[in-house]
């Protein structure tokens, strides 16, 4: 029991650490922040913060790495079995999506701005790492148009300039929405969608085309 009382304290004191970082690294940015800023703003010897972490790059890999790698597997899997012929399944895979992305958002704010623009100039490898990974998002994207090109879907597009715009895009939009809250989390997804299905819609083959047109005549 005592053991279980233990690991429980441990794993409490860890995440008070991770949310202390998370909002100091979002706000100030990594070079700003340093150990004893988290550890006092959390009230705990630096001892116990080296208990859990190496130093502060191994907090801020940690911190950064899961949870986008995370992140892009739950949003990659929704998008697997989506009938790309049938717009309105679509228009229905796409609202998922970012629904399940601004639930995350929402969840964990400090921690998306921190990933967004709390780390470059940590370190080049990390750097690399961290924009290696919403580059991914971009090639997950871009994987899928070559995949629905395959089928017959669209054509005549770059995938991967498709998909590096949409999370260009993407990323403009949750910055503003975090930062400027200058729009509502329900006017960028529905933006966001309108956005990605016009552009998408625009590469159409005469098959697709006929797809759309005929959910209209249904409709």
């Amino acid at each position: 029991m005592t053991t279980r009382g233990s690991e429980k304290r441990k794993e409490e004191t860890k995440e008070k650490i991770v949310v202390a970082a998370c909002e100091l690294f979002s706000k100030y940015g990594y070079h700003n922040t340093q150990v004893m800023d988290i550890v006092k703003a959390v009230g705990m010897s630096a001892g116990t913060f080296y208990n859990h972490f190496r130093d502060k790059k191994d907090l801020y890999q940690k911190l950064t790495l899961e949870s986008l790698e995370s992140l892009r597997l739950n949003v990659k899997k929704m998008r697997e079995p989506v009938d790309i012929w049938n717009p309105n399944e679509r228009t229905l895979i796409l609202n998922e999506m970012f629904h399940a992305i601004f639930d995350y958002i929402d969840s964990n704010p400090q921690q998306f701005l921190m990933l967004l623009r709390g780390g470059f100039g940590v370190d080049e490898e990390l750097d690399f790492s961290i924009w290696n990974y919403f580059t991914g998002f971009a090639e997950d994207a871009g994987e899928d148009v070559q995949r629905w090109m395959g089928e017959g879907v669209i054509e005549g597009i770059d995938p991967m300039l498709f998909g590096h715009a949409c999370v260009g895009m993407c990323l403009q939009l949750i910055h503003s929405y975090l930062v400027e809250k200058r729009f509502t989390r329900d006017e960028v997804i529905r933006n966001l969608i309108q956005m990605i299905l016009s552009m998408f819609e625009s590469y159409l083959t005469e098959e697709g085309r006929k797809a759309l047109e005929s959910q209209f005549s249904v409709g």
